[in-house]
């Protein structure tokens, strides 16, 4: 798996957890990085890889549908 679809899949899954609202899930990845890199230390990976712009598109991606 490559880091666009580490990153993707978790953004995508906690966007759903939060009921597909783009601000809550990300204050909650924001909120929450410390705990989050323990436990998915290869969204960490992913996320320190990515550009700011590669992030965006993804997130672009995730949120167009709706």
């Amino acid at each position: 798996m490559n880091y666009k679809d580490i990153y993707s899949k978790f953004v995508e899954e906690m966007f759903e957890q939060h009921n597909k609202d783009i601000e809550a899930t990300i204050s909650y990845i924001n909120s929450n990085q410390a705990k989050i890199y323990e436990w998915k230390p290869d969204f960490k990976e992913a996320k320190r890889h990515l550009t700011a712009g590669e992030k965006n598109d993804i997130i672009w991606k995730i949120i167009t549908p709706f």
